[in-house]
């Protein structure tokens, strides 16, 4: 295991404080960003699904429509 070399400030911090700053747990804000990206990437796979959805409703529709027609 590599030794982790730390200063006399980093030996004086909390557990919780030295594991932020040295990446070992993500931060807050870190968890934040993680979970935004979650939504917006939900939001697009939502939005083209949606779309997908009506375009084949409105070709069904289109070509129902010409049959009646003829």
């Amino acid at each position: 295991m590599k030794e982790i070399i730390i200063t006399s400030r980093q030996l004086m911090l909390p557990p919780d404080r030295l594991s932020y700053e040295f990446g070992l747990i993500p931060t807050a804000e870190k968890m934040e960003n993680n979970k935004i990206a979650t939504y917006v990437l939900i939001g697009v796979f939502a939005t083209i699904t949606i779309g997908i959805i009506s375009y084949s409703v409105y070709q069904i529709h289109q070509e129902n429509k010409s049959k009646k027609l003829n």
